[in-house]
This record gives structure tokens, sequence and C-alpha cells, in this order.
């Protein structure tokens, strides 16, 4: 026992461990590549010998390689060598395929294909200087690719002839090699293979796009009839070329029609059916070239082999063959279970997901729409599983706060993990139904039937006759984010009757501001972020000032002045006006090309400018949760993304030294750079953004900069109404400003010196002050504060850190690191209890360590589960 997790189903090449070091790879390239200028020499100069040794020896080894190792080849191709040097050597002008070419890329490899197979009969097997001249003009043309096109993708990963028969065999790997070209990735290629070659190849099979997926089946299709007719077809100097190229072309069509019988006939996904004709083309392939190596083998030394060892070559490749279409299956219905695919293939699925789960004994059956079938583990959300489905659910904060996730649970409720605080106050929000789970946090227990749509509770059952205060008869609250809209709603479920007017800077009605980065490299805008539907304000009777700045507030006759000149009176006040990003007073952040990420309206005008001046390199000042997730935003919207931290670590707030290392390499992998020790000087440019100058003279060209460099509170109404604002507008425990008729929460509120600056606290403090700003008497709820919790949602990594993070007197510290799986917890206990968690690697701990430290529990559990994973050590 070793105590190690184990890999994902598909694990991506970060995921892969690593045997061989990255710069062991570069020897094996170099050397690789030395023996393919060697092998050109041959053929051009002496190719009795070149010739044989390369179409008789050398090629046919490759099928075997990307049969069972394909990574192998992926990483030592002396053509991939060849497109990375300009990458390699910083020379590359890395841009993006045009649209043309990312969606006919692969109908260009397979056309090459398809022309140089007939062409190697009737010249390249018999001319030496004509296949000398071949391979070098692949290998101009992959360098040119290379100094063009970003990453991989002027070459290995689109036009490339070879890609088609890689891709074809490669899609079941039997061992698997990283990627170790793309360091980092530059997410240059749609399903790439180097990225994760586990599932790249079925991806592509269930594209929604029929012609991008189209393109792979037909080549499945005419694989085998494209070797039958290579080996069988007579001599085209006997036939003549016409009478060649005719049967040829025949061959082609009765190879593609079987394969279209049999997907229109038998009851087999796509993906099998070519793993089978992939398979085809292999057997056939060493059954017609076993006696061609061995014939090459007499020409360049002399000895024949005897027929056994061409029987003994045949039948391996048709055992390799058969194990390879074993795996092809089994991957498939892996792949159905961890990741779907499109509408089409959740349905084709759901048999398969029904099967799988009932013959795992261990596994919950979580059923969606009374449709979709899948095997859960225990303790996977509800959002993991519907996304693995790709069903229609729309991912937000992962922390059950901003309730962009919400589900009905048709039977089985018990069945869930239990609600915890931050999960109860957003379905509290929501008002729907008493079956509302919110997905990310709902993990699995049992079996499950899950809705897509839940239903609105009885509001009615629930309007409150009495206990409120009849005197307020308006609210005024300035701001219409979570707190603001909270504060509305609480009111309005305790208050019947009184007026309720909420004023908002933003034309838009409350969304998902922890999402907004997604608008940056989405192409739907605003669409699936907004957090209550535009009736909603109409059934909760609260008119909404959108497009509105409140200009002025006068206490004594209890006024709100609006800039169109309109004025509100009110009975109760709440101030809920947020925070606004701080921006470093450095020359050049007024240049053209300098933005902040607070609103909606930033990220769309950060897309805007991408693409009105074809910016391509961003540096983002500022390396805390929202640095990171819109610096992942940019890089995903194709820009070379650069993060500036002062500091010597990432997340300092949220995590320690050990996580925020793990998470840079992780960064790092991802294709994004972070400068740490780094503080910002000052911005140049002529007419807008050109560079970045650091302190300490160091320089970085950069098109755009984005500034994340902290948040302030909108104080500046307060204090000229003359309320008392330190960093923030001042509140006492019932959340009441130094005037009595005035409330702050949110951003804006400082309880206690302290400003959270956090959706949950923004959350807990509206609910309080809704409660008393429209109580009889004097308020009685308190705020009591809130435990920090905090979550990064970048691809591939769940960190999350809760309550403190910095050890203090009298705390225990417990650490489990497993850096084999990239696994790492801290957890600080005191007196017993847990009171601070910092989490790496370890999405299954979350729930409960959140938890206890928010409920400052006890700790002894916890620590008992990290010890269980521990290793064992050796000879025990």
């Amino acid at each position: 026992m070793t105590g190690q997790r184990p890999l994902p189903v598909f694990p991506n090449y970060t995921q892969v461990p690593r045997r061989v070091p990255l710069g062991a790879w570069d020897v094996v390239r170099g050397v690789v590549l030395l023996l393919f200028l060697a092998e050109i020499a041959l053929l051009g100069f002496a190719p009795d010998v070149g010739l044989p040794l390369f179409w008789k020896l050398t090629v046919p080894v490759l099928p075997a390689v990307w049969l069972l190792a394909p990574g192998l080849w992926r990483n030592a191709c002396p053509l991939a060598a060849s497109n990375q040097l300009p990458r390699r050597f910083e020379l590359s002008r890395a841009l993006p395929q045009p649209e043309w070419l990312r969606r006919h890329a692969h109908l260009i490899g397979i056309a090459a294909v398809l022309t140089l197979v007939p062409l190697r009969r009737v010249v390249f097997n018999h001319s030496g200087p004509a296949t000398a001249a071949l391979l070098l003009a692949v290998a101009t043309l992959a360098f040119a690719g290379g100094l063009v096109f970003k990453g991989k993708s002027g070459w290995c990963s689109s036009v490339c002839p070879l890609l088609p028969v890689q891709r074809l065999y490669g899609q079941a790997p039997a061992v698997l090699v990283p990627n170790s070209h793309c360091q980092p990735c530059v997410g240059c290629t749609k399903n790439c293979y180097d990225f994760n070659p586990g599932v790249a190849h079925f991806a592509d099979h269930d594209d929604d796009d029929e012609q991008y997926a189209g393109y792979r089946r037909f080549f499945a299709g005419v694989f085998p009839g494209l070797v039958v007719a290579f080996f069988t077809l007579e001599d085209p100097a006997s036939t003549g070329v016409g009478a060649f190229l005719a049967a040829y072309g025949l061959a082609l069509l009765v190879s593609l029609g079987s394969y279209y019988a049999i997907v229109s006939i038998v009851p087999l996904r796509r993906a099998r059916v070519t793993a089978a004709y992939g398979a085809a083309g292999f057997s056939l392939f060493y059954w017609f070239g076993a006696p061609v190596v061995a014939s090459g083998v007499e020409d360049l030394f002399g000895w024949t082999p005897p027929d056994a060892v061409v029987t003994v070559v045949r039948v391996a490749a048709i055992v390799a063959a058969v194990a390879f279409v074993v795996r092809a299956w089994r991957r498939d219905a892996d792949y159905l279970v961890e990741v779907g695919g499109g509408t089409a293939v959740r349905v084709a699925a759901t048999e398969v997901l029904r099967e799988r789960a009932a013959s795992d004994a261990d596994a919950a059956e979580v059923t969606f729409e009374d449709e979709f079938h899948v095997a859960a583990q225990d303790g996977q959300s509800l959002l993991e599983l519907a996304e693995a489905l790709d069903l229609a659910i729309e991912p937000g904060c992962r922390m059950g706060v901003c309730g962009a996730d919400p589900v009905a649970i048709l039977d089985g409720l018990d069945a869930l993990s239990e609600v915890g605080d931050d999960e109860a106050s957003t379905l509290d929000r929501l008002g729907f139904a008493p079956n509302t789970r919110m997905a990310c946090m709902a993990r699995v227990r049992g079996d499950v039937a899950v809705g897509l749509q839940p239903q609105p509770r009885d509001a009615a059952a629930e309007a409150p006759t009495d206990g409120f205060d009849r005197s307020v008869e308006q609210v005024v609250i300035l701001g219409n984010g979570i707190a603001g809209i909270t504060v509305a709603d609480h009111v309005r479920r305790r208050h019947p009757d009184c007026e309720i007017h909420v004023v908002s800077r933003e034309p838009h009605h409350l969304y998902n501001r922890m999402a907004i980065s997604r608008l940056i490299y989405g192409r739907t805008a605003l669409h699936g972020l907004f957090l209550q539907p535009d009736a909603w304000y109409d059934e909760h009777r609260i008119t909404c000032w959108l497009n509105t700045e409140a200009t002025r507030i006068d206490r004594e006759q209890r006024v709100v002045t609006l800039a169109t000149g309109e004025e509100l009176p009110y009975d109760r006040l709440v101030l809920a006006t947020g925070s606004h990003s701080f921006v470093p007073p450095a020359p050049g952040t007024d240049l053209p090309g300098v933005f902040v990420v607070r609103e909606a309206s930033d990220a769309a005008a950060i897309r805007r400018y991408r693409q009105d001046h074809d910016a391509d390199r961003v540096v983002v000042v500022g390396g805390g949760l929202l640095g990171l997730e819109v610096a992942y935003a940019l890089k995903r919207f194709g820009l070379q993304t650069t993060v500036l931290e002062r500091g010597p670590g990432l997340l300092r707030r949220q995590l320690d030294a050990r996580a925020g290392a793990l998470l840079g390499e992780h960064l790092a992998g991802l294709g994004i750079e972070v400068v740490t020790d780094a503080s910002l000087a000052e911005i140049t440019g002529t007419d807008r953004v050109e560079a970045v100058s650091l302190e300490g003279g160091a320089a970085l060209a950069a098109d755009l900069v984005v500034m994340a460099a902290g948040v302030r509170p909108n104080v500046e109404l307060a204090a000229a109404a003359g309320l008392e604002v330190e960093r923030g507008v001042v509140v006492d425990d019932h959340l009441r400003t130094s005037d009595p008729a005035i409330y702050a929460v949110g951003d804006v509120a400082e309880h206690a010196g302290r400003v959270y600056g956090l959706w949950p606290a923004a959350v807990d403090q509206a609910r309080v002050a809704a409660t008393n700003l429209v109580a009889e008497g004097e308020p009685t709820a308190a705020y009591a504060g809130t435990v920090p919790a905090t979550m990064l949602k970048v691809v591939g990594v769940d960190v999350a850190s809760y309550g403190r993070v910095d050890p203090e007197e009298g705390d225990e510290v417990v650490v489990l690191d497993l850096p084999a799986e990239r696994r790492y917890v801290r957890l600080l206990v005191n007196g017993g209890r847990a009171v601070g968690a910092v989490l790496y690697g370890a999405p299954d701990l979350a729930a409960e360590v959140a938890a206890a430290v928010k409920g400052n529990g006890d700790a002894a559990p916890l620590v008992a589960a990290l010890d269980a994973q521990r290793p064992v050590p050796a000879g025990r």
C-alpha cells in the first residue's frame, strides 16, 4: 500500500507521472533529428541503402509505436522537433489558426495521406532523391508552421499527413507518455491529443460540429482499403497509372461504404466502429508488411528471415490489434461516464451508463431528468456528474453561495450530504421549494433522482402578518449586487407592505460577479450569469432603478438625490455600494489598453479591445483570486499571459507557501507566466499600451494590461453625508451606521475593524440588516462575523482555504503532502478545534473541512482522515 491516490480516468499530460526528465527528451530529439538528416543523405546519395532502410525497416515500425505508446512518437518525431524549434528559440509569431484552417486542417492531412500513398508506389519506392526531397519539404513546412502559428497548430496537430493515422491508432494507448514539447500548453488545438491523449479521439467523434467529426470518421472508413490497395494492386508500370488509380479509388470506396453500412445497421457507437477499422488496418498492414520487412533485412544485411519470423509478426500484430479494440471500447465506456459529449452522445449513452451503474455494486445511481443515468462515486457532487454528461447547468462559484446551479431532488433527498450554512443561505435567498439543492454542494451518498428545473416555494403562505414596523413605508437600497438584492428579498419577506427601491449604477439586474471573467473568453455575453429572472422583481414588488447614480444623501430630510434629478424619500436606507478596483499610482495607468475587472462591462471592454487592436500579450497586475481567474480567462482567450505579484508567492491571503508554489507550477503548465516579487513602476506606450516596466528596471512587452491589485470600498457618498467612515462605512453589530436609519452591508461595510469583501459575508450581513431595519422596536439580530472561505476557479486544479491561513500561538499544524499526487492539505487546530485549512488537490475533503472550520468543530475526524492517507513506510 503506497497511500497514493489513483490518476483520473483521463489524466492530462500535467497529471501523468514523468519517468523521463524533460531535458532527456531534448537529447532524444536531437539524436532522432540527426538520424533523420542522415537518412535524407542516404536517400539522396546512397539510395540502394537509404530506400530499404527507410521504406522497409523504419516506416513499418511506426504503426506499432503509434498503437502502443503514441506519446513516445509525439515527443521524439523529427518533424515535431522541426516544428517546435521556432517556439523553443522564441522566433515564432505564435498566431492562432485562421478559422478556415482550424476547421479543415485535418482534411488537408487526410488528402495528403491519400495522395502520398499511391505516389509512393509510383515514385517514392523507387527514387531515393525524390523521397529525400519529400522529407526535406515536409520538414521545411513543419518548421514554417512553427514560425507562424502558436503551439503545434502549424503542423503536428493540424495538417501533418501522419496525424490522421496517429489519431486513429492512438485513441487507446497501452502506455501513457506525457507530452514534453508543450511547456507550457498554449491551448492551440481543439481536442488536443498532446494535452489529454485518452479523451481526444472520443471528443473528436462526439463533437457538435458534424463536419469536424465527419473528417475523422471518413478516414477511419477508408483506412483498411488504403492498406489493402497499397499492398495488393499490381505495379503501375505494368497496368498503367490510370488503371492503378482507378483500382485504388475503388478499394477506398468499398472500404468506406462498408464502414457507413456498419454504423447505419449495427447498434454500435461510431467511435467503437472506428476503433475496429483502425485495428483492421493495423492487422492488414503487418500481414502484408511483414514479408516486406523481411526483404528489407535481406537487402541490407544479406540474411533472409525464416517464414516463422514472418508468421510471428503477423500473429503478434493481430493480438495487439484485438487488445487495442478491447482497450478502445473500454475507454469509450469510461468516456461516456466521466466526460460525456453533446446531446446525441448523452442519448446514445443512457443504456451504457445504466449498465455501468448496475454493474458496480459500490456505486450509487444518479438519474437526471428521468433520462440520463450515471454511476457516482461516493462523495461526488451533482454538479460534477451533470458536467460529465454535459447537461444544461451553469457552474458558478462552486461553493454554494452564488446560486448559479440549483437543482430539484425528485427522489433520494436523504441520500445527499447535509446542507451547510452557506448553501442554506443561498437556498433561502433563491426562494425555491424545499427539495432544492445547490448542485455544487450536494454530494452523493446513495441513489438520487434529479431535475434541472427547481420549483418556486409558496411565498404567499410564508408572508408575514405581524412583527414588522408598519411605520417603515419606504426602503431605499443603493446597490444591486448580492448584498443589496438579498436585503431587498428579506425585507419583502418580513414586510409585505413597504415600497422597496433599488438603485443601481449598472444597467443589469443581479448577476454572478464571481463568474464575469468568463465574459472575456465566452461567446454568450451575460447569458447564464443572471441569478434572478426579470419577473422575480415584479413578483416581489421591488422597483429597480437601473443605470442610475445616487449623488447625495440628505439625512435630515431622509431623501436620496439621483443623478437624473429625481429624489427618493426613505424611512430606512441601505448602503450596498460595493467597492471599486484599486489602480496603483503608476505613470501610464490612464493609457488605452489598461483595464480593471470589477463589472460585466469591464470584461466586455477587454474582449472588444483585444479584437479591435489584435492584442496578443497581456500583463495582469496582481496575483490574488481575481487576478488569477482573469489571467486564466485571458489565456483561454488566446493571449500570452503574464501575472505580476508583489509578494514572494500567489494568493498570500488564502494559501501558505507550499500550496502557492504548487499553484504556480500548475499555472505554468497552463501557459500562464507568473513573476513574483514584481512591483509595477510604469506603463509605457505612445497611443496605447506597449510595455510594462517593473521596479528594478525589467520590462515586459504588453498590448493590454489588467489591474487586479485589490479593491477599495465605495465610501464617498457616505462620507459626504457625514457618516462615520474609516476604511469602510463603520457599522455596529446590527449593521447600523452612525445614523440609526441607515445601514451598510457588503463590501462597503466595516464591522469590528474588518472589511470582508466576500460574497458569504455580504449575504450574512444583508439578512441581519433586513431583519433589523423592519423590526418592531429595537434591532435584535446581530452579526458576529463570517469565517473566510475562498475557492479558485481555474481548470484542472482544486484550491480552497477556510478560516485562518497563518498559524497563531497555540495552533497545532497538521500537514498532508503527497507530491506525486499534487495533493496538499494543511490544517490548523487550536484546542482540538479546526480553525483554518488550506487545500490543494483535495476536493473530496472540502465539504467536511469547510463545515468543521466554519462551525469551530472537532478536528479529530479530519486529522484521522489525513493520517489514513499517508503512505505506509517501506518495510511495513
